[in-house]
C-alpha cells in the first residue's frame, strides 16, 4: 500500500476512535512509523487529511443519493438505509466532530452540513417514491417530519451505539439499525410492507 494510502487509512481509524480534536499529524505518523516529514510531503496539514476522508465519504454515498434509483418497496429502502448506515459508522468522526469541523476546518464543515442536507431531501424523495408506491400513507408534512427523523436517527446512531454498548463486532450492525430506521415509519405503513416491517422485527428485535 502506498504511503499516501497508510496515512489517509490510519487517519481515518485513529479519528474514529479518539476523535478529531485529539490525533495529531505527527500522532499519525508515529503509529505508521514514518517521519512528520513524509506525512508532509503527501499531506500538508491535518485538514487535507480530512478533506481527502470527506471526498471519500461523499463518493461513498453518492450512489445511494442518485435520483435516478427508484424507491418503491420497503426492502429496497432497507437495503440502501443498511448501506448508508455502513457508510456513516465508517465515517463516524464526521458527525460526531462536526462541532470542531465547523470551528477550525470551515470549508470541511460546510461540506459535512451540504451532505447532511443532500441526505434529508433523498430522504423526503424516496419517502414520496413510497407514498406513490402506495407503501405509506401520509401528509406531505408527515413525509417531511418523517424523512428529518430518519436521516437524524442514522447520523446519531454511531454515537447512540456507543451509549448502549454496541460496538464493532457486536451482534447489532448497520443492518440492525437499518431496521431500526424502518420502524419510524411503522405508523405510516400497512399491508404487505406492514408485514416486512413484522419479518424484519423477528429477525433483528431480540
Amino acid at each position: 500500500m502506498k504511503t499516501r494510502e497508510r496515512i489517509v487509512e490510519q487517519s481515518l481509524v485513529l479519528f474514529n476512535a479518539e476523535g478529531l480534536p485529539k490525533v495529531s499529524t505527527n500522532r499519525i505518523a508515529t503509529e505508521l512509523e514514518i517521519s512528520p516529514g513524509n506525512l508532509y510531503y503527501h499531506f500538508r496539514s491535518k485538514e487535507q487529511i480530512v478533506e481527502w476522508l470527506i471526498r471519500r465519504f461523499e463518493q461513498r454515498m453518492a450512489p445511494l443519493m442518485d435520483p435516478t434509483i427508484a424507491v418503491a418497496a420497503l426492502d429496497d429502502w432497507w437495503l440502501t438505509l443498511h448501506l448508508g448506515l455502513e457508510a456513516i459508522t465508517a465515517y463516524r468522526f464526521l458527525y460526531r466532530d462536526v462541532d470542531f469541523l465547523l470551528h477550525e476546518y470551515p470549508r470541511c464543515g460546510a461540506r459535512v452540513q451540504h451532505q447532511a442536507a443532500l441526505n434529508v431531501r433523498t430522504a423526503i424523495r424516496q419517502c414520496q417514491q413510497l407514498l406513490a408506491a402506495g407503501v405509506l400513507r401520509a401528509s406531505p408534512t408527515e413525509i417531511t417530519a418523517l424523512a428529518r427523523q430518519i436521516v437524524f436517527t442514522a447520523t446519531c446512531w454511531p454515537t447512540f451505539s456507543r451509549l448502549m454498548h454496541i460496538g464493532e463486532g457486536s451482534a447489532e450492525g448497520p443492518e440492525h439499525a437499518a431496521y431500526h430506521l424502518l420502524a419510524l415509519m411503522s405508523p405510516y405503513v400497512d399491508g404487505a410492507s406492514r408485514q416486512y416491517l413484522d419479518y424484519l422485527r423477528s429477525k433483528y428485535v431480540r
